[in-house]
């Protein structure tokens, strides 16, 4: 029974972001907002609106902050995976932080599952916390 749950989470989300639409149809767009609640070194939780990959963990597995002075940057690539089991996707990441946050812009550039094929883009913005950082991705999806 979770089986079927799972796979037919994984076709809603399927068809939500247009993988079986017709060849001559454009691809469905839709937005992103996520929240990944950053944590330096270790594998991050996140939650957001991506249809059937609404929480998962986070990992970097290329890149990284490098510190300075003033703030620091991260330029590298970050892996997306749903605990919906429905799939992931890499994300290129290039942001600026310090003492009042974080900006940067985010595109991906992989995915698998339900969500081969899916492109998209946006910025970042970072909110400190406790115990790392909130970083909020928004933008699009198709």
């Amino acid at each position: 029974m979770a089986k079927a749950g799972a796979t037919g989470a994984a076709l809603g989300a399927f068809l939500v972001v247009g993988a079986v639409a017709p060849a001559s149809a454009a691809p469905v767009q839709f937005p992103v907002d996520v929240v990944v609640h950053t944590v330096v070194g270790e594998v991050s939780a996140f939650e957001g609106n991506i249809p059937g990959c609404e929480t998962g963990t986070v990992a970097d597995i290329s890149g990284g902050p490098h510190f300075t002075p003033w703030g620091g940057s991260f330029v590298g690539v970050k892996e997306f995976t749903c605990d919906s089991g429905a799939g992931g996707f890499d994300v290129r990441l290039k942001a600026r932080f310090g003492e009042a946050g974080a900006t940067g812009s985010w595109t991906i550039i992989d995915a698998w599952g339900a969500y081969e094929g899916v492109k998209g883009s946006g910025q970042l913005t970072g909110t400190l916390t406790e115990l790392g950082i909130d970083d909020r991705y928004t933008g699009s999806a198709r």
